[in-house]
């Protein structure tokens, strides 16, 4: 669903809301008052799933513009050809958008971690501010019941809720692996000639694409299995292939070395770095509204305590302590979604896998630009099919770690 679009359903809502609440207020009829809470409490949900995937467009436009020095320095040399200049290198296939399943699966974890928060203020409101048996307290408690239904239905129909997202990025990360594979004539095009490596990339992009979750944890091993189910790793395989005195490569490997640091090295560096800034920023917010979270907690419970002791000869609660006792009571939940919503981005985890992912590609990339100020020969040629499985290798190996900390069998509802 387009931004415009959202805009135009949180619009819709509003107006829904808007209208109940005149009715209910002109009529007074009994069904209509009823009613109002879990109006409200639906445009409430609708207002914070719609409202995050709308923030996320705009915060994902203004990176693009804060990132876009750095983007602009990595711009390889016009003479550096791109990978799919080259023979048998395809682009990789139009499929699905990481972003949208991203952002989806986040939205709806957001949305239950706050379920529970509102599910208590209403109870509280109910409490403190109605009379019991109004029209408007019993329907202050059919939307917390409407709440946790939906809270629980959510949990118990969102079987492995990462899936999508997961098994998106990792195809799209391997097809992209397959392009640099087919480059560097390394793993499975090791030794192969153009008809030869063309043929085996149709067969493995087909695999690759139709490829289910457990078959893509297999694909994105760096080895080859034998019928007998013996294992052969790629950089074993580089070494023998050069000590069997096959011809290193074409003409075209310094050419190819060039293009391989500049849009797989450096280019993968520079989403690292990015990416560790974005999630290291996230943390930083999310750390700082649980623990302001946890002071206003702690503050609204002492002033509620005091206000308790001066109040002990009173007929009953002031508007004041009411308001106060209502604070009493949703802070906690609310401190509760914080550190949900923290525990979901998982981005204090992300940014250290992927400050580490890019530590070891400037390595990578020192040691490239050395072999490139080497002289062309069968050695350089060797050392960089090595150095392209051992950069390939460190980028599964992010790819794992991500998988493990993103992944999620299912919700964990902020309770």
């Amino acid at each position: 669903m387009r931004t415009a679009v959202r805009i135009w359903v949180v619009a819709g809502g509003s107006l829904v809301l808007a209208a109940w609440t005149a009715a209910a207020l002109l009529s007074r009829a009994s069904v209509l008052v009823v009613v109002l809470p879990s109006v409200a409490a639906l445009w409430l949900l609708l207002l914070l799933d719609s409202g995050y995937l709308i923030g996320r467009q705009w915060a994902h436009r203004r990176r693009r513009r804060v990132g876009q020095p750095r983007r602009e320095a990595w711009t390889p040399a016009p003479e550096t050809r791109r990978p799919i200049d080259y023979p048998n290198v395809l682009p990789r296939p139009p499929g699905d958008t990481p972003v949208d399943r991203q952002g989806r699966f986040r939205a709806t974890g957001i949305r239950l971690a706050a379920l529970p928060a509102l599910a208590v203020m209403c109870l509280t409101v109910q409490t403190v501010f109605l009379e019991q048996g109004g029209d408007l307290g019993l329907g202050f408690v059919l939307a917390e019941c409407l709440l946790l239904v939906s809270m629980v239905w959510t949990v118990w129909t969102s079987q492995e809720p990462s899936q999508p997202w997961v098994t998106s990025r990792v195809r799209a990360e391997l097809f992209r692996r397959e392009m640099f594979l087919l480059l560097a004539s390394v793993g499975p095009y090791l030794g192969r000639t153009e008809e030869e490596a063309g043929q085996v990339r149709d067969a493995r992009l087909s695999l690759l694409t139709a490829a289910g979750p457990a078959e893509l944890g297999t694909f994105a091993r760096l080895c080859d299995r034998a019928s007998d189910g013996t294992e052969r790793h790629w950089q074993d395989a580089v070494w023998q292939y050069r000590e069997e005195g096959v011809p290193p490569a074409d003409a075209e490997t310094a050419e190819r070395m060039r293009t391989y640091l500049d849009h797989r090295v450096r280019r993968q560096s520079l989403f690292f770095e990015l990416a560790a800034g974005t999630c290291e920023r996230t943390e930083d917010g999310l750390g700082r509204t649980a623990k302001g979270a946890v002071l206003a907690a702690v503050a609204v419970a002492v002033a509620y305590a005091v206000l308790l002791h001066a109040g002990r000869g009173e007929d009953g609660p002031s508007g004041t302590s009411a308001v106060i006792a209502l604070l009493a009571a949703s802070l906690p939940p609310l401190c509760n979604m914080a550190l949900a919503v923290q525990n979901l981005f998982a981005s204090q985890r992300l940014a250290a896998s992927y400050r580490e992912a890019r530590q070891e590609l400037l390595g990578h990339e020192n040691t490239l630009r050395r072999l490139l100020a080497e002289p062309a020969g069968a050695e350089s040629a060797a050392s960089f099919r090595s150095l392209v499985v051992r950069v390939e290798s460190t980028l599964t190996e992010e790819l794992r770690r991500w998988r493990i900390i993103v992944a999620k069998t299912e919700f964990e509802a902020g309770l």
